[in-house]
Formats: structure tokens, C-alpha cells, sequence
């Protein structure tokens, strides 16, 4: 599997002299399979240049994975090219729960929010509700639930032995939960890699706990107890520096040297073969 970023933020996007190293754009992941068939997760700013880079290489049969439907995880989609060619046939799976993906996308592509309206899309588009389990050409799909003030989903990908997850916008310690503890260690145990949720540190948790976001010290505990060597930390606050984002992962390569410990930024690749 190949595993690109196109944006990491949280909550908003931003662009300033402090932030250019991790990038401004909201959550948008690429996923490519060894037959190098496409899964695009959660459509935040990012999308935008996914898009572009998608009609550059003339794929047109794409899915895309909703974790949720706040805004900085789809504000994105109305910029997304693809969905403008009449030849694109895109398969979106999303949860349900409280609100259904075609509903979420087209309120925000309505009039006098947006021009285009979602019914006149000439691309030909698919729904299909998330399943705990489900398979995208060689890769197997897993779900959670995650821990966030609206229904949210982390999720699982495995091809060839080699897995990943991503939970993102998701409190591991949440007082209210709706997963525990050890489902999470459970869920992403032995994975070869966790991209999770790290918007806060500490002191800032400390007046921002229910708001469904996690520590970089408390994903590290997650990755200990579930013996996942390898953690990206991801969904940067919109008030995270670079510099700032450099002393936290600084300061957890310094005390956990056994743990490969990076920060996402936008543009960056993983493989996993």
C-alpha cells in the first residue's frame, strides 16, 4: 500500500510563515493498493490538489471514505475535479448514524452556500454505508467507533500482511465514552503503523477535554500497550506551529527511542510493502 497526505490539519485551515513546514490543509489521506486502485479518506482541503493530481493520471474509478461530516473533513468536496467529469464513477461509504452522507454533502453544495448544486454533478456517484468489515479491491476495511462529540469512525486497512490505521478526531480517555480503552488497543494491535489524532498537548487538553481530540503522550500509551511500533501524529490544531509540532516529536523520539515517531505534513509518503 502507498499512503500519501494531503492535509493535516484540524478545525480550519490556515496558511502563515509558522505553519508552512506541516502544511494548512484540512484531513484528506490517499491510499493506493499494490494494483494501484485508489481510496481516498475523509475530503478536507486537501482534496483539492488530490483532484488534480487523480485527471493528471486519468483515474476515474475512486473511493472515498468519510470518517465524518464536520466541516474541516469535507469542506473540500465541492473542489474535488473529479466529481465535475461525467466519466468518474466514485463509491463514497460513510456513516450513517446521525446523518447520511449524500444529505451531509449536499447541504453545504446548496444555494447561497455554493454555486454548483450536488444534484447536478454530471460524475456518476454510488452511496454505500460503512460496514465493520468490507474489502476494496486487495484491501480489507476495518471500523471503530471513535470518540468524538458527532459519530466518527477510525478505521483499519491490511493488504499482503501489511496493515495501517487511521483514527483520527477521536479522545482516547474520553469521560463519556463510546469505545473504550482497550477496544482501541484491541483495534490496532500488531498494526504495522498508527496515524492518529494528536491536536493537543497536555496542558491544552486540560480545558479542552469532551472536545473529541487526543495528546501526543496519550497516543503514545496507545501504541505501547497495543506494540504498534510506528505512529504518525496527525490533525495538527490550527494554533500548532511548526515549531511547536517539532518540539513535541523532539522531545518523544529523545524518551521512547524504540518507537519511530513522525508528525504528517502535507505531501508526505509512506509504503508499506
Amino acid at each position: 500500500m502507498k499512503i500519501q497526505f494531503f492535509g493535516t490539519r484540524g478545525s480550519i485551515p490556515v496558511s502563515d510563515n509558522q505553519t508552512r513546514k506541516y502544511g494548512g490543509n484540512t484531513t484528506c489521506i490517499y491510499v493506493e493498493s499494490k494494483d494501484g486502485n485508489p481510496i481516498v479518506i475523509d475530503a478536507g482541503t486537501g482534496i483539492r490538489e488530490l483532484g488534480l493530481y487523480l485527471v493528471k493520471n486519468k483515474i476515474q474509478n475512486i473511493n472515498l471514505i468519510f470518517t465524518h461530516y464536520h466541516w474541516d473533513h469535507i469542506q473540500g468536496f465541492p473542489f474535488f475535479i473529479p466529481i465535475y467529469i461525467k466519466d468518474t464513477q466514485l463509491q463514497i461509504y460513510g456513516p450513517s448514524k446521525e446523518i447520511e452522507a449524500k444529505k451531509a454533502l449536499s447541504y453545504q453544495m446548496a444555494m447561497p452556500f455554493f454555486p454548483a448544486l450536488f444534484d447536478g454533478l454530471p460524475s456518476r456517484i454510488v452511496f454505500k454505508t460503512i460496514e465493520k468489515s468490507f474489502t476494496l479491491d486487495h484491501i480489507r476495511v476495518e471500523s471503530i467507533t471513535n470518540n468524538h462529540p458527532n459519530y466518527t469512525v477510525g478505521l483499519k486497512f491490511t493488504e499482503g500482511g501489511r496493515s495501517f490505521c487511521f483514527l483520527t478526531d477521536n479522545e482516547i480517555y474520553a469521560e463519556s465514552h463510546r469505545t473504550s480503552y482497550k477496544s482501541f488497543v484491541d483495534f490496532i494491535k500488531d498494526s504495522d503503523l498508527l496515524i492518529h489524532d494528536a491536536q493537543y498537548d497536555d496542558e491544552a487538553y486540560k480545558v479542552k477535554k469532551g472536545w473529541g481530540h487526543s495528546t501526543y503522550n496519550q497516543v503514545i500509551e496507545l501504541v505501547q500497550a497495543a506494540q504498534v511500533k510506528y505512529v504518525v501524529f496527525t490533525h495538527h490544531d490550527p494554533m500548532s506551529s511548526d515549531q511547536f509540532i517539532d518540539k513535541q516529536i523532539g522531545e518523544l523520539r529523545t524518551k521512547f527511542p524504540d518507537y519511530k515517531i513522525e508528525a504528517a505534513f502535507d505531501s508526505k509518503k509512506i509504503i508499506l510493502e
